[in-house]
């Protein structure tokens, strides 16, 4: 009786609950400036939709970046934006704007793409023209949009015969400016435009930046969010270019373009920001018009500090891989590998904070000094507290990271001290953490793993577990000297926390080569008596990994595990010791109407939804099950190995 319940349940599943989501991969990406940085590898390494580059024609970081990408990612899309040459170019109202599109197109982007090696032509999927109405009339009046629109029609057309697609209009925030009936009367004068961009296989693209840096549906509708009211629009008057792409190829916060003071850094914490940006995805989700958001911008730091991405470069590539929280660091920059930024005279490490003890003895006075030197393994932080030359004082490096109360996290780092042997020097070496997330160096609740005047001379690692009791946990280091007779100095590297979960796993799809991050597992988690104590639906990551959480609070013991898929067959794993043990499965494919066996039922059910993609009737995303979105005779072959096969029970 508990195996034909089982049968049921799993069924209801894989048609209700483990149907492939319309909107399964985060809408994040980034816009490179310049340089291809580490925090943009591990972004691209990712996956994300689409990535936008800068000048590549005249980058060899950009078009390593695109190549990376593409040979990573080929179904995914790059947007390429021509600066050079547009500097004191102008068109005005009463040029010709089907002339002025073809005098932008053979002095501006023609020689670009044509300065591109033909191998890295062929990695552009789409092409930009003029930015934010640098060059242009575009949005002050509907004479103003109605040049922009046929200035764009005809270079949609320059753009594709060139064997590109075009990507319309670059839309600055807060653009059409006016009220909602001022904003519909720019567009409709647009509309020509659109419809070329729809012709050509094109896209149109806006920026949006976050003025008030809010979270406020109601605000962003106007910013962030501005791209709703033209849609609103499409739906009411021109239904068929409702579903027209759209690619927000800026985004992110911002009030005045401002490099230094209007971007995220300058306005908040990389907290603040991760938890605008998970705001705003889910906003983005909502959107199936919305192909990706491009976060201005990685790779030119010293140009725009403020809105530089690179300190939360691996948080971000997280997100868009959907890696579980177990495998997910909290600690920004904690390899020291994504950034260092001068602050104050100090080379400080991205995301960190910097504090000075100030001077221990007169006789020696000094400050602080924090800057980024070679070590073993890796980059490090390196804290100075003191020179022949004469300084004395106690300073280093802290961070508050936001935690889970109650869920263990295993702290690990490196550490390498050195300084004098002389124990009248008064020399201090620390590392600890403080669990109510305060941010005062001499404060009692400050654990300090690392407690000592002697220096190691050699790398050292530290590997303990902790419990956090609140949303926010500060992690410090710190060195000084009190009788400056040698140098001393602290190098810290590989600082992370990892959270521990119920039940960690990885499957491998069987005979699928779509994005795994399309795809969720239900896992029951059973007694040695077969009685269940868990069981759920949890989405993979994209490759593969997925976690039963710590919050599901089941006692530690030894369990027996069930994985299946969508229309993958059952495997059952015995002897699962939890809390924190980790399971590896392969499954089997074929099992289109969920009840745990590839037979006939499912081979009706393939035929059925034969030949369909996902925008036919027909469709049905568990007969697609090499995921290619196609069902195919490639699906009809991998039912045929697996006929006959039943999922374990």
């Amino acid at each position: 009786m508990r195996g034909f319940l089982w049968a049921v349940v799993l069924v209801w599943l894989s048609r209700i609950a483990l149907a492939q989501p319309e909107q399964c991969v985060s809408k994040l990406s980034i816009h490179l400036i310049g340089s291809y940085t580490e925090g943009a590898r591990r972004i691209i390494a990712a996956k994300p939709r689409v990535i936008k580059v800068l000048d590549p024609q005249a980058s060899a970081g950009m078009r390593e970046a695109m190549r990376d990408y593409k040979q990573r990612h080929p179904k995914g899309l790059v947007v390429m934006r021509v600066w050079e040459r547009t500097s004191n170019l102008r068109y005005r109202l009463q040029d010709d704007p089907v002339q002025s599109a073809d005098d932008f197109w053979n002095r501006v982007l023609q020689p670009a793409v044509n300065a591109l090696p033909a191998s890295d032509r062929r990695l552009v999927d789409y092409l930009e023209g003029p930015n934010e109405c640098e060059n242009t009339p575009c949005w002050d009046s509907v004479e103003e949009a109605r040049w922009f629109g046929r200035f764009w029609e005809r270079l949609a057309e320059r753009i594709a015969r060139a064997g590109f697609r075009p990507c319309v209009g670059s839309i600055p925030v807060g653009n059409p400016p006016g009220h909602i009936s001022e904003i519909r009367a720019k567009l409709e004068a647009f509309i020509p435009a659109l419809r070329a961009a729809k012709r050509w296989n094109g896209v149109w693209s806006y920026h949006a930046y976050s003025i008030e840096y809010t979270r406020d549906v109601g605000v962003e509708y106007w910013y962030s969010l501005r791209y709703r009211i033209f849609y609103e629009f499409l739906r009411e008057r021109y239904p068929d270019l409702a579903s027209l792409p759209m690619i927000l190829t800026e985004a992110g916060i911002d009030r005045g373009g401002n490099p230094t003071s209007d971007g995220w850094r300058a306005r908040g914490d990389a907290a603040k920001f991760q938890r605008w940006l998970l705001w705003y995805d889910a906003e983005l989700q909502k959107d199936r018009y919305i192909l990706a958001a491009t976060l201005f911008q990685i790779g030119d730091p010293g140009g725009w500090w403020s809105f530089d991405v690179e300190p939360v470069a691996q948080w971000l590539a997280d997100v868009i891989a959907n890696r579980p929280r177990c495998l997910r660091n909290p600690v920004l920059n904690g390899d020291f590998e994504l950034g260092f930024t001068r602050i104050a005279g100090e080379t400080i490490a991205n995301g960190w904070a910097a504090w000075d003890g100030g001077v221990v003895n007169p006789l020696w006075p000094g400050s602080a000094h924090f800057w980024q030197v070679a070590g073993m393994p890796g980059s490090a932080q390196r804290i100075i507290s003191g020179q022949i030359a004469g300084q004395s004082f106690r300073g280093g490096v802290y961070q508050r990271i936001p935690v889970v109360p109650g869920v263990p996290y295993r702290l690990r780092l490196d550490y390498l001290s050195a300084g004098t042997t002389d124990p009248g020097a008064g020399q201090q070496f620390r590392i600890g953490y403080d669990l109510s997330g305060g941010t005062d160096s001499t404060s009692p609740n400050i654990v300090w793993l690392v407690f000592t005047n002697t220096p190691s001379s050699s790398w050292r690692h530290v590997d303990t577990l902790i419990v956090p009791t609140g949303e926010w946990l500060t992690l410090w280091t710190g060195c000084g000297i009190y009788w400056p007779v040698a140098t001393t100095y602290l190098d810290v590297d590989n600082v992370a926390l990892w959270a521990l979960p119920m039940l960690w796993g990885k499957v491998t799809l069987g005979d699928y080569a779509g994005d795994y991050r399309c795809q969720r597992v239900y896992v029951q988690i059973r007694k040695s008596d077969g009685y269940t104590v868990w069981q759920g639906q949890v989405p993979l990551s994209l490759d593969g990994e997925f976690e039963v959480p710590y919050e599901a609070g089941l006692p530690a013991g030894v369990y027996t595990t069930a994985i299946r898929g969508a229309h993958w067959l059952q495997r059952v794993v015995a002897g699962v010791s939890l809390p924190g043990d980790v399971v590896e499965v392969t499954l089997l494919n074929g099992d289109v109407d969920g009840d745990n066996e590839v037979t006939l039922f499912d081979f009706g059910a393939l035929v059925q939804a034969f030949g369909s993609t996902p925008d036919d009737a027909n469709w049905n995303p568990n007969a697609d099950l090499d995921g290619d979105e196609e069902v195919s005779l490639f699906d009809f072959g991998i039912m045929v190995r697996n006929f006959g096969m039943v999922g374990e029970d």
